[in-house]
Parts: C-alpha cells; sequence; structure tokens
C-alpha cells in the first residue's frame, strides 16, 4: 500500500468512528446536568428560608426595642397600682403582618416602686417569640 493510500484508509477510519454522541451519552450528560441544576436549586430554597426566617427575627427585635423605648420615654403613670396587659394581635401592627405584640408591666415588682416592663413579640402564630424585659420607677 502506498504511503498515502494508507493515510487515506487512516483518516476514513476514523471519520467513521467519530460520527457523534450515542444516545447513551446524551443520556448521562443530561442526567449530570440535571443533578447540577437540582442541587443549586436546593440550595436557592434553603438560602431563601434561612433570610425569611433571620427576616422575621430582626423585625421581632425591632418591634419590641421600638415599644420598650416608648414606654421609657413615656414613663410609669403616677398611681399606677394594677398589671396591665395590652396585646397588638396579628395583623394589627403596620409593617408586621406576621408578628403580635404583647406589653405587660408589673407595678412593684420586684420591689415597691419598681416595675417590671415585659415586651414579648411572637410571630408565625406562636412558633417563635423573643422577649425584652426591663425595670421602670415611677417619677
Amino acid at each position: 500500500m502506498h504511503a498515502e493510500s494508507k493515510r487515506f484508509w487512516h483518516v476514513s477510519y476514523y471519520a467513521q468512528r467519530q460520527q457523534g454522541a450515542s444516545l447513551l451519552e446524551i443520556l448521562i450528560a443530561m442526567a449530570v446536568v440535571f443533578l447540577a441544576l437540582m442541587g443549586f436549586a436546593g440550595f436557592s430554597v434553603v438560602a431563601h428560608t434561612g433570610m425569611s426566617a433571620s427576616y422575621k427575627m430582626t423585625q421581632a427585635v425591632t418591634l419590641a426595642q421600638e415599644k420598650m423605648e416608648d414606654i421609657q420615654r413615656e414613663g410609669v403613670l403616677p398611681g399606677f397600682t394594677h398589671v396591665l396587659n395590652i396585646t397588638e394581635p396579628y395583623g394589627s401592627i403596620s409593617g408586621a403582618l406576621h408578628h403580635q405584640r404583647i406589653l405587660t408591666m408589673t407595678p412593684d415588682d420586684p420591689l415597691p416602686g419598681l416595675h417590671t416592663v415585659t415586651v414579648d413579640v411572637e410571630w408565625d402564630h406562636g412558633a417563635h417569640t423573643i422577649s425584652l424585659k426591663t425595670y421602670l420607677t415611677q417619677e
């Protein structure tokens, strides 16, 4: 065989062997891409859930702090002698529809003239709660 015909036979043999990807190779490639995309989708859901929970907790702490600052600024009314409970139910707090805020003021606790103020904020219908507590004197 001449060198040129050997080269032609060599090129034509590999050209016939490399006709494209088989159906099995395509299916395997698609499965790998699908699994990778599902993994990214799972990370996205976890990240979104974590950010949502974090946002609700931050909002709850802010709501409690705002109420506590209001109480400290207004002070305790003279003649305060009975436990005071004020509940702002779900849907009543502007910008925080998924939160409920509960203010409790207890007179003369733990000492006469010293009043305990507690602000509880619940969200997700009581599934989560934060609480802030302080003590105020009557002015």
